[in-house]
């Protein structure tokens, strides 16, 4: 049967309260969706990053062939593809070499290290005319270990590769098999290309979705959404790019082993905020310790690793005093502690890409949190921009 014309609409409008209970089990069945499908967060995150970070190309290149939007969205990936190609033909052999002898001499590596720290505890120390020794007053301080054998003994080259193995164990097993990669990468490629061509339309959708009193409420929560964001992302990318480099340079003149190890692990903890600076000097100092100086052969042991200890301190300060304010601005201003907290739930909740994330994710929620804030009582909602305080 063939309806000719549709029917018109008899149902009575709802009423606040039915509206108040369709919208919460609306929200219930979302968040039981989100929950079920969870598993595939991880790629629409990464696409969501990766197209924002690689939207202002696609606008140029798209520019350039007039209007041509899917052209430029190829040649965006081919960009991109070439970049690959050539850190692939150019850093990646030596970097690999490198990290697979960094690889191979790490236990040599901390076997020293833990015997020059016990040498260096066992020297007695005479404070006042009376003689100590600090690993003797460490052990009576805090006794034994685990197993019951003093701490003189505990076999630090394990428990850093056990340490190691807990980190990397979880970050192996996301990749799964090859299969499923290669399965992952394409969704994570289709993704981008719909992201990139029509994030615009997404954008207009959520607008026109908006009660028409508040449009001008969401773009402007676009436009704040977005400083934060475009000012991390692209940011934190130029940082590890500039501490990367920095530190290859600086392995390279002190004469420290690996240098270009050391860079890909200063570069990549750059992404985790607070701590990733104090755990990438640890290994270039354990490096420095046991060994000497390739090219100032007056540097080595104790006083090598104190000079890389100085050099890379410097180097964190001048990147938090001089690049930070001009590259990241203030669009973040985050609190040291807050940060943390956030890592540490962040790793909790999604591994490696909550650590990168969490800074970002948290300012966006104090924004949020502070136009509902202002909203319920009554006040400024947004910060004030230079051509409102005008």
């Amino acid at each position: 049967m063939t309806i000719a014309q549709p029917p018109p609409i008899t149902s009575p409008p709802w009423s606040s309260r039915t509206k108040r209970i369709v919208v919460l089990i609306c929200l219930v069945i979302g968040g039981i969706l989100l929950w079920q499908v969870a598993d595939a967060l991880p790629i629409l995150v990464v696409a969501l990053v990766l197209s924002y970070l690689l939207y202002p190309l696609t606008n140029v290149l798209e520019r350039t062939l007039g209007g041509r939007r899917g052209l430029a969205i190829l040649l965006t990936f081919l960009c991109v593809l070439v970049l690959f190609g050539v850190a692939l033909l150019v850093i990646f052999p030596p970097l690999i070499s490198q990290l697979q002898a960094f690889i191979e001499n790490l236990p040599a590596v901390l076997e020293e290290a833990q015997e020059s720290i016990r040498q260096a505890l066992i020297q007695p120390i005479v404070i006042s005319g009376q003689e100590f020794v600090p690993l003797e007053q460490i052990n009576q301080f805090f006794g034994t270990d685990a197993n019951g054998q003093p701490l003189q003994n505990v076999d630090l080259a394990g428990a850093v590769q056990s340490f190691l193995g807990s980190l990397t164990g979880p970050a192996f097993s996301i990749v799964g098999s090859a299969f499923r990669t290669i399965i992952n990468l394409l969704f994570l490629i289709t993704l981008m290309f719909y992201l990139l061509r029509d994030g615009r339309r997404f954008y207009d959708a959520v607008i026109d979705f908006t009660s028409e009193s508040y449009r001008n409420d969401v773009r402007r929560l676009f436009y704040e959404l977005g400083q934060v964001w475009d000012a991390y992302l692209r940011g934190q990318l130029i940082l590890c790019l500039f501490i990367g480099v920095l530190v290859f340079i600086a392995a390279s003149v002190l004469g420290v082993p690996n240098p270009l190890v050391l860079g890909l692990i200063s570069g990549l903890l750059e992404f985790v905020p607070n701590l990733g600076p104090l755990l990438a000097l640890i290994p270039a100092a354990l490096l420095a310790l046991v060994s000497q100086s390739s090219t100032l052969p007056f540097l080595e042991g104790p006083t090598f690793a104190l000079v890389v200890i100085v050099v890379w301190t410097v180097i964190q300060n001048i990147e938090a005093i001089v690049v930070v304010p001009r590259i990241m601005g203030g669009s973040l201003n985050l609190h040291p502690v807050v940060v943390i907290i956030g890592v540490l739930a962040g790793a909790s909740l999604a591994g490696a890409l909550g650590v990168i994330l969490a800074a970002p994710v948290i300012a966006s929620g104090r924004l949020l949190g502070h136009y509902i804030y202002g909203k319920v009582t009554d006040q400024q909602v947004f910060p004030s921009t230079p051509e409102e305080e005008d």
